[in-house]
């Protein structure tokens, strides 16, 4: 049997993965209450943040609902939900980049514009090092994905505008698959480069800037994927009258 690289694997990421497998396996069957936090981060051995940021992602899927004074419990229709949320992860093609990347440009403008208004220096701190985390993991695509969804996560969390980002938490694993599509598509410069923009106009409280950074950003994004899919597409052509 040939061996495989052992990916790299985010340790939230890997909670969560655990856990909903557990769901959709039936190992915790609807209505199952499920252990609490303490006791979840005894059984992985890591930390309580990494544990509230993997049931936070089932919540917001629809896996799991917290009952006041009673605990936390398997949703009767999870399977159901997460099924109607993650049916694009395994068909997105070159439209489906498009179309997520129009999506989020009606989004993580505004989004980026409330943050700004709302964010206070600590949170400006947390975003430039996640920043300088994605500019030197440059020569790592995966990790550079998952920085930069974590970048423009953070944002919408910061907008404290709680449907920005509970919608961009249900579709988590849908715009992890397209960032990294995006980032072998293009290389990572575009999005450093715009962190970088979209970050001096937080530091300087420039809420207007900030939309237009964030617009500029995905708009070039989506431009650039058209241009290299033009180009694919036309390679592919010569390619087939080459070998006629």
């Amino acid at each position: 049997m040939p061996v495989k690289p052992i990916e790299r694997v985010h340790v939230g990421d890997a909670v969560f993965t655990q856990l909903k497998n557990l769901i959709l396996g039936g190992e915790w069957a609807p209505g199952t209450r499920i252990p609490a936090e303490h006791t979840l981060k005894e059984q992985f051995g890591v930390s309580r943040v990494s544990i509230r940021s993997a049931l936070e992602r089932l919540k917001s899927l629809g896996l799991i609902e917290a009952r006041q004074g009673s605990g936390t419990f398997v949703c009767l229709d999870s399977r159901d939900s997460l099924f109607d949320a993650i049916i694009p992860v395994y068909i997105q093609g070159s439209r489906d980049m498009i179309e997520i990347l129009e999506f989020r440009l009606a989004v993580e403008c505004e989004a980026a514009r409330l943050a700004c208004l709302r964010m206070d220096a600590r949170d400006i701190g947390r975003l430039g090092r996640l920043y300088e985390k994605m500019r030197q993991a440059v020569q790592d695509p995966d990790e550079v994905a998952r920085l930069d969804l974590d970048f423009h996560l953070q944002i919408a969390r910061l907008s404290q505008n709680r449907y920005f980002y509970q919608v961009e938490q249900v579709l988590r694993d849908i715009l992890s698959a397209n960032f990294r599509k995006v980032i072998d598509a293009i290389g990572p410069d575009i999005g450093i480069q715009y962190h970088e923009l979209i970050l001096a106009a937080f530091a300087a409280r420039d809420s207007e800037q900030a939309y237009n950074q964030m617009k500029t950003h995905l708009q070039r994004t989506i431009d650039t994927i058209r241009d290299y899919q033009t180009a694919a597409a036309k390679e592919g052509q010569d390619r087939e009258g080459f070998n006629a």
